[in-house]
């Protein structure tokens, strides 16, 4: 099977965060006192995952001990998802640093992939490696034995993955490791050479996926990343508040948050639920669907405030709540741009210098008058970058 699932290999998205790390000896720690990530300087000295952190600071004396940020790692896993998701149709990415594409049907996956490093080192400070496959298993295996910057392509995927070790199989434990060692069970080739129901009696379902695996049947598909499906804002008012520019101020505010966290997961918004609490009675709701999806501030807020201008509360208002229950990735969005006419002009000259900036001016092109009465047609007009 021709390849078609991209694996781009860069360090932990713990230290990938930290460019002041960068050729740095740097290991992370958890909570529990164990190494969660090294740098490649760091490994390189017998720093491991799961290593107390007195065990890494003996081995590697010289690092930097940094405690792990979850929240922060998130939102870069988030950034990289943003910009990969608009080279191919799914995209995962894992704190490890795995970033993996599924590149099928796309009319150019040579630009896509060129395109996808280029991207992952802007955000990774460092030359991703690649690796390209039939599934996700064997593309990061290739990406790991791929140089710096550059991409591995297996094309016979058994015969890449047969003389591999049992250690490169996922979700097998120390004791399951052992009873392969002891069955004779080294190499992906020799577990491939077993029916995947010989060693689910010896291992259970993990057993099975091994065989699968090894084969390069590939049973565990991507686990594509997708924005948040709901979100919100509000603020309590304490006292009530029956002016309204200050209910439109506190607004203001709410949609600048929320715009914020759109931006953040690259996500629109396609549904829109204002409710207000009222004093001594029931919270009133307006609700509305748009046509195409908001993400600005300006945008929220130019719907919220229209209902706000004309909504007349029955008492002072205690509480306003701005929620977002339907998304869609920002992705599409961009496409209602070209479609009948209804972007506005400002949009679409900051989507064209976009795509310009990625991809050079000549992505683009105006048609120029030259000689409109020349009886050759090459001399009547010209194309040039717009």
């Amino acid at each position: 099977m021709a390849g078609r699932i991209c694996c781009g290999l860069i360090p932990h998205l713990e230290v990938a965060r930290r460019p002041e790390l960068g050729g740095r000896p740097a290991v992370v720690g958890r909570t529990d006192g164990r190494v969660l990530a090294a740098s490649p300087e760091a490994a390189a000295a017998g720093v491991q995952p799961g290593l107390t952190l007195r065990q890494a600071e003996a081995l590697c004396p010289a690092a930097a001990i940094v405690d792990a940020d979850p929240v922060a790692t998130s939102r870069l896993a988030d950034r990289i998802a943003i910009e990969l998701t608009e080279l191919a149709p799914a995209v995962e990415v894992r704190h490890d640093g795995r970033v993996w594409l599924d590149l099928a049907g796309l009319p150019l996956p040579a630009h896509a992939l060129a395109e996808a490093r280029r991207r992952l080192r802007a955000l990774a400070g460092t030359e991703p490696r690649l690796g390209l496959a039939a599934g996700p298993f064997a593309a990061s295996l290739a990406a790991a034995r791929a140089r710096p910057g550059r991409l591995l392509r297996v094309e016979d995927v058994r015969a890449f993955l047969g003389p591999l070790p049992v250690t490169e199989l996922p979700g097998l434990d120390a004791e399951q490791l052992e009873r392969l060692d002891l069955l004779g069970l080294r190499t992906l080739g020799a577990v491939a050479a077993l029916g995947p129901r010989q060693l689910e009696s010896q291992l259970g379902r993990a057993g099975r996926t091994a065989v699968l695996l090894a084969r390069g049947e590939e049973p565990l598909p991507l686990t594509p990343w997708r924005p948040l499906l709901v979100t919100g804002a509000r603020c309590q008012l304490e006292p009530p508040v029956e002016d309204r520019e200050a209910l439109l101020f506190v607004a203001r505010r709410l949609c600048g948050d929320l715009a914020a966290e759109l931006g953040l997961h690259g996500a629109g918004a396609r549904k829109l639920r204002v409710r207000l609490g009222v004093e001594g009675g029931e919270p009133e709701d307006r609700e509305s669907t748009v046509r195409h999806p908001l993400s600005s501030a300006a945008e929220l807020f130019g719907l919220v405030s229209s209902w706000l201008r004309e909504w007349q509360p029955a008492a002072p208002i205690t509480e306003v709540s701005i929620e977002l229950p339907e998304l869609e990735s920002a992705g599409r969005r961009q496409l209602r741009l070209w479609m009948g006419g209804d972007g506005s002009a400002e949009e679409v000259e900051a989507a064209l210098e976009r795509l310009q900036e990625r991809h050079g001016r000549e992505v683009a092109l105006s048609i120029r008058r030259l000689l409109v009465a020349s009886a050759i047609p090459r001399q009547r007009y010209r194309m040039e970058p717009a």
